[in-house]
């Protein structure tokens, strides 16, 4: 084929051959990925292994149960405190200051800590990724890091260093977080009527 004839096969196809050679490395791509991706592997227990399927159901961290602000994802909150509508991703539990707060569960003490927003905040490590935050607790907090507490210990009194919060008056604020990711603490808390 002669040059000048190329080119108006090229003028006349060009569009069309591009395409296709692009519609062909396009399906080369998606082949190749279909047959070289890796298959998960799943772990499947022996039958000697037992395996724990109990729910988790937490001890209340006060000893009366007064909701003040239940947990909110969505939902708005007003806060007199910041004076805004928020999402309260946390239940707020009403108490004489000085009200003792219980370890929900077994678990290690990770964080004890304070923040200006927060005041006094322990995590407690409740195991598989569960991590349990009580924040505006009383000074003298009575744990320490690696502390390992049982359910009903003692592990701090409430309080009103929370400055965020703090036109709510005294309470404990807790939240929850598994695997990093925060959860309502009501998933695992029985209160009844609150």
């Amino acid at each position: 084929m002669s040059k000048q004839k190329t080119v108006l096969f090229l003028r006349k196809y060009g569009y069309w051959l591009a395409l296709g050679v692009s519609l062909a490395i396009l399906a080369v791509i998606i082949t190749l990925s279909v047959t070289l991706r890796t298959t998960p592997v799943v772990n499947i227990p022996d039958d000697d292994v037992p395996v724990n399927n109990d729910p988790i159901e937490f001890l209340a961290p006060v000893s009366a149960v007064n909701v003040t602000k239940d947990y909110s994802n969505s939902a708005l909150q007003y806060s007199a405190t910041l004076k805004q509508w928020e999402a309260h991703k946390a239940i707020d539990f009403a108490a004489t200051e000085g009200t003792e707060v219980y370890a929900v569960m077994d678990g290690t003490i990770t964080e004890v800590s304070y923040s200006y927003l927060m005041g006094n905040t322990v995590k407690l490590d409740v195991g598989d990724g569960l991590i349990v935050v009580y924040s505006s607790l009383a000074n003298d907090v009575p744990v320490k890091v690696g502390d390992k507490v049982e359910k009903g210990s003692v592990i701090g009194k409430v309080g009103t260093t929370a400055k965020s919060e703090v036109s709510d008056g005294p309470h404990l604020h807790l939240e929850t977080w598994l695997n990093e990711v925060n959860v309502d603490p009501n998933l695992y808390l029985d209160l009844g009527e609150k």
